[in-house]
């Protein structure tokens, strides 16, 4: 496996989990209880935010590598 596919594998690996851990933080898995709601939600949010995004950003460019070598 080349050098590339491993960084785009890992990229994907990390918006999955930065997502999940998001998702954990939003359902009141990882703070404890005398952290303020508000903030609990706020920072899970952002945490799913920049999963989704991340995957998003990676999915692009992918497509648009792979356009350019279907053109050449």
């Amino acid at each position: 496996m080349d050098v590339e596919k491993l960084l785009t594998y890992s990229g994907y690996a990390v918006s999955l989990i930065v997502s999940g851990v998001g998702a954990a933080v939003l359902a009141g898995f990882l703070f404890p209880p005398y952290i303020p709601p508000r903030f609990r939600i706020l920072f899970g949010v952002i945490l799913v935010l920049y999963g989704v995004y991340r995957f998003v950003t990676l999915r692009i460019k992918q497509t648009r590598k792979d356009e350019d070598e279907g053109l050449l």
